[in-house]
């Protein structure tokens, strides 16, 4: 039986290369999974199924905002910047070009 599966993946390279992935997949005995069907766990397994792909998304969020890094003040500092010079919001607008121009003044 195998043999005989072999012998088609053979003869199907010449073909259609999802025929082939899809001779391949009976051979093996198992199928892959879509990349939004499964998501890997922290051990490596593959996690299949609704509820568990939720409960590994809310694991993964949590420790993407779970921050233990220390405050930093970046915000907290007084740049100092000097005004924007008219003729330097006109020379912008000329090199704009013409229909992001006139979308950013508003006009149609």
């Amino acid at each position: 039986m195998a043999q005989q599966q072999m012998q088609r993946i053979d003869q199907q390279q010449n073909n259609k290369q999802h025929m082939v992935c899809k001779t391949i997949e009976e051979v093996v005995g198992r199928k892959t999974c879509s990349p939004s069907g499964c998501l890997k766990a922290k051990n490596g397994d593959i996690i299949m199924g609704k509820e568990k792909l939720l409960e590994r998304w809310a694991e993964y969020i949590g420790e993407l905002f779970d921050d233990d890094r220390k405050d930093h003040d970046v915000m907290k500092r007084n740049f100092a910047c000097l005004p924007i010079l008219e003729d330097e919001v006109r020379s912008t607008i000329r090199k704009m070009k013409t229909r992001k121009r006139h979308a950013q003044m508003g006009s149609p």
